[in-house]
């Protein structure tokens, strides 16, 4: 048995409807794995009975290897005690497989108790219910506690917590919350939210994969998914409405920042960081991602996208550049079998707050049920709008597709489904239809996602498709753009997926049709990977698809060997696009002065 990993949890996770603390354990070959962890539950409930809690166990055993996540209930200001219980006891139970005594609880318990009390905030319990009575969220962190949320809120040093009869109640309030997450297009759907949001009245702030927004205007840049960037946002005093995008790593790792949300939506499901934290499969992934949905308050409304993310053909090296029809979905299900997602097989039965399903097609059979019920749906109609379906209600236009430059008259499939799930979040929140147009029509700056830059003889294309379904998304569009034309591209992948996936991610490009393809690392993101490792792997995988390529070590140099290699219209597309400095310095270099500048085709997107 062997300790992987042990952390706390500050939110509402995978495995607990609160904080607690887990360790990440894998056994060996000839482990009693039902004795190490009857030893490990042995040790955290007499470890709890010592420090006053109540600890129930929770024990998730992984699918495909051995390994499994020991977790337990901990109070919120007593997490890193907690994780100091776990790791004791995952020592009391490797030892025992060793036949070793371990280090006794009376020895330890002064050390723990200790820990205890320099952790605890003696205000905290009655704070706590206070909060709840007034019905105000209360956020607490290494150094803050905070009551209410946005411009409703307040905050004191953790060390001075106050006493109830001290808050000023009458100036708290909670503010609209909704919480993002899915596999593909959460960053653009929270973008489209706030756009909307803002566009009715409010000062939003946004969470996401680039940054912290507030009123659409970046304040901080990089990857702020986590429960720390949420409370960033959720004690701003400008903030009215929070639209918080939620990573898979963030749930696992840490949980979620908030217990009650207005609305949560799941834009789709697809193969993607599995392998990780005991995550094997669509139907775990699935289950990860619908946390989101435990915290939705029974006024709420859960949204969750019914179409299967588009897949790699099964055959991508057998078809001839540009022959990817423009509206494939690829599966390796019967072709007279409709794709299905994995958030299909969620039990909505269990849900608190009423589901809305969204997908592009008006004839989606769980659309056609999930209405017959009574239920509220969004849809592209066929004349082309979209479009919200309530029971037995008339539809209600929102507005055409065609208006929206961000889905490139339709061609942008990903984007028209990113749109559906931020309007039908938009009217969860109690948006008006007319802000829900009106966002929409104006939402014309999507930075690294689906960005066409129009340069003097060929046609630059960015964007942040980082898996099989996002990339394999991207064919109609870039069938559309590159319009016969020979097209490039250039890849780079992370380290922290399997051999198998890069390999996946390698045949998802194939399906695009490219003349050429150049591979890079990901100089941040290698991630235990030697540098050259994926490129080596993704050229490996080229070559058998009978695909040219070449390695380049940066995004700038892919451009630059692109526009070299470029002929009057032709395409090239950088995927994985995250060194958006350099590449902006590079295009102004060549003549493009702003952002503004490098759109002059009007239609950027997203993955």
């Amino acid at each position: 048995m062997h300790l992987l990993d042990a952390r706390r949890l500050t939110g509402v996770n995978l495995d607990l409807d609160g904080p607690g603390a887990i360790a990440e354990v894998e056994f060996a070959a000839g482990d009693d794995v039902a004795r190490a962890i009857a030893v490990w539950q042995a040790s955290v409930a007499a470890a709890a009975r010592l420090l006053g809690w109540d600890a129930p166990t929770v024990v998730r055993r992984w699918t495909g290897d051995r390994g499994a996540a020991l977790v337990f209930p901990a109070p919120p200001d007593a997490l890193y005690v907690a994780v100091d219980v776990t790791e004791w006891a995952v020592e009391c139970a490797v030892r025992a497989l060793a036949g070793e005594p371990a280090r006794d609880l009376r020895e330890l318990a002064p050390e723990l108790l200790a820990a205890r009390e320099r952790e605890r905030i003696a205000i905290l319990p009655a704070l706590q219910a206070a909060a709840d009575a007034h019905a105000v969220p209360l956020l607490l962190d290494d150094e803050t506690v905070s009551l209410g949320a946005g411009a409703g809120s307040r905050a004191w040093p953790r060390s001075a917590a106050p006493a109830p009869a001290d808050v000023p109640w009458d100036s708290l309030r909670s503010i609209p919350v909704a919480l993002i997450t899915g596999t593909n297009g959460k960053t653009t759907t929270a973008r489209l939210l706030a756009r909307i949001a803002r566009t009715a009245g409010h000062v939003p702030g946004n969470t996401s994969t680039d940054g912290l927004a507030v009123a659409e205007q970046v304040v901080e840049t990089g990857d702020w998914t986590g429960p720390g960037a949420a409370r960033i946002v959720l004690r701003d005093p400008r903030v009215t409405l929070a639209v918080l995008e939620v990573a898979r790593g963030g749930i696992l790792r840490r949980g979620l920042a908030v217990d009650r949300c207005d609305a949560a939506c799941i834009t789709n499901v697809s193969a993607d960081h599995l392998g990780e934290h005991g995550i094997h499969d669509l139907a775990g992934m699935a289950r990860v991602k619908a946390v989101v949905t435990r915290v939705v308050a029974p006024h709420g409304r859960i949204v969750l996208g019914a179409d299967a993310p588009a897949s790699v053909p099964p055959a991508a090296s057998d078809m001839s550049p540009g022959t990817l029809p423009s509206d494939h979905v690829a599966s390796d299900m019967p072709s007279e079998t409709p794709p299905a997602s994995a958030l299909l097989d969620l039990p909505a039965a269990e849900f608190l707050a009423p589901v809305v399903w969204f997908s592009r097609d008006a004839a989606h059979p769980q659309l056609l049920r999930h209405r017959a019920a009574g239920g509220e749906v969004w849809f592209v109609s066929p004349a082309g709008d979209l479009t919200r379906g309530r029971g037995a209600e008339p539809d209600v236009q929102i507005v055409p597709i065609a208006e929206l430059p961000f889905c490139f008259g339709g061609a942008a499939t990903h984007n028209v489904a990113n749109a559906l799930a931020a309007a039908a979040l938009a009217s969860a929140l109690g948006l008006s239809d007319e802000a829900i147009a009106a966002g929409l029509r104006s939402f014309a700056d999507n930075p690294g996602r689906a960005q066409l830059v129009e340069l003097d003889h060929a046609k630059l294309f960015l964007d942040f498709a980082h898996n099989p379904a996002g990339i394999a998304g991207l064919a109609p569009l870039l069938a559309q753009i590159r319009a016969g034309a020979r097209l490039l591209v250039s890849l780079g992948i992370a380290g922290d997926r399997r051999d198998d996936d890069i390999r996946d991610i390698a045949r998802a490009v194939a399906s695009l049709g490219p003349d050429l393809v150049l591979t890079r690392d990901l100089e941040h993101y290698l991630r235990g990977r030697a540098p050259g490792e994926v490129p080596a792997l993704l050229e490996q995988s080229f070559a058998g698809l009978g695909i040219a390529c070449e390695r380049v070590d940066s995004e700038v140099a892919a451009i630059r060997r692109g526009l070299e290699w470029a002929r009057p219209g032709d395409v090239v597309a950088i995927l994985v696009h995250v060194d958006r400095d350099e590449v902006w310095a590079e295009l102004r270099a060549r003549g493009v002065t702003d952002e503004a500048g490098l759109r002059r085709s009007g239609h950027p997107g997203s993955t």
